[in-house]
């Protein structure tokens, strides 16, 4: 394409907006509250697995030893070695009763008697790892007794999680298809309004493709007019969110803007062109078949 040709593609596709002004407004207000609402929809369900990742990535497994075990040392390289395990700790029953009396506010639980509890050796799974997995390769070590680790709590977790990526592919395809609905439908009350310029372009030779560059363009424009206002304000909204959470705990924690926001603009900014460009086509298609 010649720069001149560019240039002229460019300069009708200004003048569209400038002179329906009304109307380019208006879509590229549709696009900016579909790419909002597809933004929102995408934090939070990305927050929520990562609300999923933090919990598991908390939980620990504890392994009681029997009676029999002697050689604790050899125990925790054993159980160093499977896979997913981040590092052991091995807690003896005297330390055990310390912390068990801290815990109940009786420094004299155990005087009147042997402590009764085993020795044990707590697990810290690595971030990702499969619990599960190493609480049952835990269990078949020579020397464990018994193996806690909140099993059902884990299952639940696993359970969110694939219903967060399942319902969240399914709402992010219905989004989809809503934001391509409305860029289709708003561009299409521009492009009405100019119906009896595509009809004389038309009669006069002009090709298919030199009619829809200046619509694509003017889409174009459209989309990264409303995707640079949806930028700021989700992620002006969200830091001020994630700063008014922090303020009221320290446990619920969001992703960083940091984080977020190279995916926020490359998300944005491609959705919109992507969507400008396709509901020009798309909406200019009726009127080159004359």
């Amino acid at each position: 394409m010649k720069l001149r040709t560019f240039r002229y593609f460019f300069r009708e596709a200004w003048r569209g907006l400038v002179r329906n002004r009304l109307m380019s407004l208006t879509a590229m207000g549709t696009i900016t509250i579909a790419l909002m609402l597809f933004g929102v929809f995408c934090l939070f369900t990305t927050n929520l697995q990562y609300f999923s990742n933090l919990a598991l990535g908390r939980i620990e497994i504890r392994a009681f030893l029997s009676e029999s075990a002697r050689n604790y040392e050899l125990l925790k390289a054993e159980i160093q070695a499977i896979p997913g395990v981040q590092r052991v700790k091995f807690i003896s029953k005297e330390e055990g009763a310390r912390w068990l009396e801290k815990a109940l506010g009786n420094k004299g639980l155990f005087l009147g008697g042997e402590n009764p509890l085993p020795n044990s050796i707590n697990v810290y799974p690595a971030r990702g790892a499969n619990v599960e997995n190493i609480a049952r390769q835990v269990q078949r070590v020579a020397g464990v007794d018994e193996v806690v680790y909140g099993r059902e709590f884990v299952r639940l977790l696993h359970i969110i999680v694939r219903l967060i990526w399942v319902i969240g592919f399914g709402l992010l395809f219905l989004v989809m298809l809503a934001v391509l609905y409305i860029v289709v439908n708003t561009i299409q009350m521009t492009i009405y309004a100019r119906r009896k310029e595509i009809e004389i372009m038309k009669l006069v030779g002009a090709t298919d493709w030199f009619i829809r560059w200046p619509f694509m363009l003017e889409g174009i424009m459209l989309g990264l007019g409303g995707a640079l206002i949806a930028v700021i304000i989700v992620l002006e909204a969200y830091a001020f969110l994630n700063n008014r959470l922090g303020q009221v705990s320290t446990v619920l924690s969001l992703l960083t803007r940091a984080e977020i926001t190279p995916y926020v603009i490359g998300g944005f900014f491609g959705i919109g062109i992507f969507f400008g460009a396709l509901g020009s086509l798309l909406s200019v298609k009726r009127y080159l078949s004359i």
